[in-house]
């Protein structure tokens, strides 16, 4: 199959099959990540635009301790701390790379664009040697559109693992919130039973606000350890765009050899020096880019 048989229209301009099978690859790992945080935060997170701002100017929940006057009950339940201090995360600085990113994504997009305008301009240049120039310029700019999808898809996963680390960081301190609340209503029942019980309903009362934050604790962390295992699969996820990236930046390196650079050498996976440990298959062969 020819680049030209396969083609398809793309922001960039025509979209070959090498282009085509990294956005279908990369689109694959953005929706498996996006997918991530359903079990975690309870729904799908995109991201790219609004990565969430964690609930990050709240105020601190066990200040509600101190204001209704159960302060010296605070060593009792401090564990609960400790999963919000687990999920500490910086939004503004997430989005800001995240936007980064985009930009990136633009500019290539843009530039895979302009490059494809410009080879009618070798039409006038004939033969074997022009033949495969204006194919291997062909596959150049299905090469920065590719770029541009990995650069594309490594925003959509930094943006979905900063998602879920700010929105479940969110979720755990509502958790905490509620839980605080539920042990300011049992200490105060506890307090106006004392004189009636001589005192030992204070007893009750602090056991009963530890079960309510062990509770919440329990919760936190089944959610923090399903996190924890979700951006282990979103760091593979990455790896893979690396692999990617590299098939590209390897199969660069025909211009290098044309000049008579060094080169790395090795049977590429689509022609050239590809990096055969991945596999986008596709080479130049009699000026046409095949499968």
């Amino acid at each position: 199959m020819t680049m030209t048989e396969s083609s398809s229209s793309g922001p960039g301009g025509l979209v070959g099959q090498f282009a085509v099978e990294i956005e279908h690859k990369i689109k694959q790992l953005s929706n498996e990540a996006k997918e991530e945080g359903v079990p975690i935060v309870g729904h799908t997170l995109e991201g790219l635009d609004n990565v969430g701002d964690g609930g990050g100017g709240a105020l601190d929940p066990f200040a509600q301790l101190f204001a209704s006057g159960f302060g010296w009950i605070i060593d009792s339940v401090s564990f609960l701390r400790e999963p919000i201090d687990k999920l500490d995360g910086d939004a503004s600085a997430v989005q800001t790379a995240v936007d980064a990113m985009k930009t990136i994504t633009e500019n290539l997009t843009y530039v895979a664009h302009g490059h494809r305008e410009d080879i009618p301009s070798l039409d006038d240049w004939q033969g074997e040697a022009a033949e495969a120039h204006r194919a291997s310029m062909k596959l150049l700019h299905e090469e920065l559109l590719g770029l541009a999808k990995v650069v594309e898809g490594l925003g959509t996963l930094t943006a979905v693992s900063g998602a879920m680390v700010i929105t479940l960081r969110k979720i755990v301190r509502e958790l905490v919130a509620t839980a605080i609340g539920s042990i300011i209503i049992i200490l105060a029942a506890a307090v106006a039973a004392a004189f009636w019980t001589f005192g030992a309903s204070i007893g009750v009362g602090i056991a009963a606000s530890v079960v309510a934050a062990i509770a919440v604790m329990i919760e936190s962390a089944r959610r923090i350890t399903m996190l924890q295992e979700a951006l282990g699969r979103q760091t593979g996820r990455m790896s893979e765009l690396e692999g990617i990236a590299e098939d590209i930046s390897w199969q660069l390196e025909r211009f290098e050899k044309s000049t008579g650079g060094p080169s790395a050498g090795g049977s590429g996976s689509y022609g050239g020096q590809g990096n055969p440990g991945h596999s986008y298959p596709g080479q130049v062969q009699d000026g046409e880019y095949v499968v």
